[in-house]
C-alpha cells in the first residue's frame, strides 16, 4: 500500500500498548506493596479486588499515556527542528521517508505486552525501539544530507536527549533532597 497516511495511527496504538503494559506491571507491583504494608485488606472493605485493580490500572494507564504522549511530542519537535537546521529539504520529503519507522515502535509496543511480568524488560524494549527508530531515521535521510549535516543531526539528537534526561534527573534529585531536608527528624 502506497498511501502515505497508512502508518499515521501507529504512534497512538504504540502509546496505548506501552501504556497498557507498563500499567499492568505497575499495578502488580503496587498491589504487592499494598499487601506488604497491610493496606490492601482495608481497601477490600470498600472496593472489590477487581475494582481496585481496575482503578489502579486506569490511573497508571492515564499517567503513562500522558508521559508517552509528551515524549512523542518532544521527539517530533526535535526531529523536525534538526531537519530544519541540517537538511536542505524544503518540501518535507524526509518526513515522508521516516514516517514508516513508527512500525518499529509498534513492534516494540506489541513485544512489551509479552514482557508485562518484568517492567525492566518493558523499559529495555522501549529503549531498543527508540535506538532502532533513530538508526532507521538516520539511514533513511542519510542520502539527502551531507556528511557534516548528518553528524550535526546525530549530535543534535544525542545532546538534546542527554541534556533532557540529565536535567530531569537533576530536578528529581533536588526535589527529593528538599523533601527529605524538610522532614522533621
Amino acid at each position: 500500500m502506497k498511501n502515505t497516511y497508512f502508518t499515521s495511527y501507529f504512534p497512538l496504538i504504540t502509546i496505548l500498548l506501552f501504556s497498557a503494559s507498563l500499567s499492568i506491571s505497575t499495578v502488580m507491583i503496587v498491589i504487592d506493596y499494598l499487601q506488604t504494608f497491610g493496606i490492601y485488606d482495608g481497601m477490600l472493605e470498600f472496593f472489590s479486588n477487581n475494582g481496585i485493580k481496575l482503578a489502579l490500572f486506569i490511573l497508571f494507564a492515564l499517567l503513562y499515556f500522558m508521559v508517552f504522549s509528551a515524549l512523542k511530542l518532544i521527539a517530533n519537535t526535535v526531529t523536525e527542528l534538526s531537519l530544519l537546521f541540517f537538511s536542505k529539504d524544503v518540501a518535507g520529503e524526509n518526513l515522508t521517508k521516516i514516517r514508516g519507522g513508527s512500525a518499529i515502535y509498534l513492534i516494540g509496543g506489541s513485544l512489551s505486552l509479552i514482557a508485562v511480568q518484568y517492567p525492566i524488560f518493558i523499559i529495555a524494549i522501549f529503549l531498543l525501539s527508540t535506538i532502532g527508530y533513530f538508526i532507521y531515521i538516520v539511514y533513511k535521510i542519510s542520502q539527502t544530507l551531507t556528511s557534516f549535516s548528518l553528524v550535526g543531526l546525530v549530535l543534535f539528537h544525542v545532546l538534546f536527549w542527554f541534556i533532557f534526561v540529565l536535567g530531569t534527573l537533576y530536578i528529581c534529585f533536588r526535589l527529593y533532597n528538599s523533601i527529605m531536608a524538610s522532614l522533621p527528624v
